[in-house]
Formats: C-alpha cells, structure tokens, sequence
C-alpha cells in the first residue's frame, strides 16, 4: 500500500471539482507515483538552477514551474481551501521525500504543498484534455498522462 501525499479521499473530491473526474484508490496510488517522480524531477532541475546562479539555496525561481502550472497551483490552491485539506502533513512528506542536495528558502517550503498537490491536479488535466468524455480514470489514462509529464515537466 502506497503512503498518499493527500489523502484518499481529499484527493478524490479534489480531482472530482478541478478536473470532473472520478478517482478509484488504486488509480491514486498510480498517480502517487508519477507526482514523486515529478517532484524529485523539479528539484533535480532547480538545484542546478541553483548551481548555475551560485546560490547556496534553492529558491522559489529555480524550479521550472510555467504559467500552465502556476495556474494549476491556484486552482489547486482555492479547491484545497474549501475542502480544508491540511498542509502540515502534505509539507512534512514532501520534505521528506525530495532529495536534500541543498537547503530550500522558507518559501520554497512553504510552497511545497501547493506544488505537490498541483501534480495530481496536473496529471488529471491532461487526462481530461486527452479524453473530455470519461468520468472514471483508468490506468491507460494515467499511463498518457505519464508520457506527456514526462515530455513537458
């Protein structure tokens, strides 16, 4: 059984209001492990954002977030208000779960929530903008979406 970031059903009526979507456990899980690949894949490159700019920490601007996703983040950020999901927890597993290779600014930790959930959120749209019919998410659906991250972010 896979640790969540967001729990189970958080994240399903997350997903339900972002992006129309129905969210079996085990479809969760599949995404699970796409938003910690994606994760250490953002850090990967912001630490060498940090690198090339000689700081001694990794800021907010060295993660590659685009416009897409910064959008993402404020829908992600205005579902999770009014579903009262709790950050603490989704910033401890973060924390614990990105590669340490330097210190991260306070806002960077602060944000760390808010950009892990927006992966799932994320994952979700692609699937929705790949198949604006479905409701349910299948592993087909999971694995496109995969393949598109994996080309973009």
């Amino acid at each position: 059984m896979v640790e969540m970031i967001i729990p189970y059903p958080q994240l399903q009526k997350i997903l339900e209001r972002t992006c129309e979507l129905a969210l079996a456990k085990p479809r969760a899980e599949e995404m699970m492990d796409i938003v910690e690949k994606k994760l250490a894949d953002l850090f990967e490159v912001a630490y060498e954002n940090a690198i090339a700019e000689g700081s001694d920490t990794i800021k907010l601007r060295h993660l590659p977030l685009t416009k897409g996703f910064k959008n993402s983040m404020n829908l992600f950020r205005a579902v999770i208000e009014s579903e009262k999901v709790e950050i603490e927890p989704i910033r401890k597993f973060v924390l614990a779960s990105i590669p340490a290779e330097m210190p991260l600014e306070e806002d960077v930790i602060n944000e760390l929530p808010i950009i892990a959930g927006t992966l799932f959120v994320l994952i979700g749209r692609v699937i929705k903008a790949l198949h604006p019919e479905i409701k349910n998410v299948y592993p087909e659906h999971i694995e496109e979406a995969k393949k598109v991250l994996d080309y973009t972010l």
